[in-house]
């Protein structure tokens, strides 16, 4: 059975490439992304132990071209509860995007 956490939302600036911190509540071992309007970027993980700890990269990526919005993805995080979101692309505007964590 599965045991999904509520959506947050994790916000890259404009022209900025990595969100704020986001706490997930616990740790979980997947992560389900939905992407809003990109700029055409590589998109990744990056997680820390604790809050306000020292992040760092996560395994795999997804790349996107410029989408219209809409678009989900799943990641493995493997049992992290802090993480930031990562565009390889500085972004044209703000960006909200929303993940919850999966066990």
């Amino acid at each position: 059975m599965s045991d999904y956490g509520s959506w947050e939302t994790a916000t890259i600036a404009n022209t900025g490439t990595t969100s704020g911190e986001v706490d997930l509540g616990r740790d979980y071992e997947f992560i389900e992304i939905i992407l809003p309007t990109l700029t055409s970027c590589t998109i990744s993980l990056q997680v820390s132990d604790k809050t306000g700890g020292t992040f760092q990269s996560l395994g795999s990526s997804v790349t996107t071209d410029t989408t219209t919005g809409e678009y989900s993805t799943a990641f493995k995080l493997g049992g992290y509860q802090f993480i930031k979101v990562v565009s390889s692309v500085a972004q044209g505007a703000a960006r909200s995007i929303k993940v919850r964590g999966m066990r």
